[in-house]
């Protein structure tokens, strides 16, 4: 065997090997991913089950809609220094579903979490979430900006559409 033989041999099997490590990497890069995923959902569900959280959410559900006819009340979502002491609480019940549903926004808009996935599990949660607190969001954004809840949104929008795609369920 002559010496180039050999050595076009040794770097052949020297791309195999690196060939090989790259491929490893990146199947276990898509598992470390996954793993993310199920690390990030279960964040988000354990946080759902909350009794804060569900606190929070029997509020929105079943009280916020009256509390709005509240002029003082909608004068504190707008201007936060305004909140009585009697209101601080609500407001921050309010906040809380808001605030949660625009994190999973985030997650879901940076593809730290599958959207499909998301809607498959929320898209009624969050749907419904976003029907009850656009009040709320129309108000705060006329006083803080187009911001206000962005991802929050972009998550409604997302569940909508997977609804409409999907009218009986997968």
């Amino acid at each position: 065997m002559s010496f180039e033989l050999v050595n076009t041999l040794a770097t052949l099997g020297t791309f195999v090997v690196i060939a090989a490590t790259a491929i490893a990497a990146i199947v276990q890069l898509r598992h470390m991913r996954g793993s993310n995923h199920i690390i990030a959902l279960n964040e988000l569900r354990e946080t759902m089950e909350t009794p804060s959280f569900q606190k929070a959410l029997h509020f929105v559900q079943g009280e916020l809609s009256a509390k709005l006819q509240d002029p003082a009340f909608r004068h504190g979502i707008a201007q936060p220094s305004s909140r009585t002491e009697d209101d601080r609480p609500l407001h921050a019940m309010v906040n809380a579903i808001g605030n949660f549903y625009e994190s999973a926004g985030v997650l879901v808009s940076m593809g730290l979490v599958d959207r499909e996935l998301v809607a498959r599990m929320w898209c009624e949660n969050v749907v419904g979430a976003w029907k009850r607190l656009a009040p709320v969001t129309a108000i705060a954004r006329r006083s803080s900006g187009e911001a206000v809840w962005e991802n929050f949104e972009y998550l409604a929008v997302i569940s909508e559409d997977w609804l409409a795609a999907h009218p009986n369920g997968v």
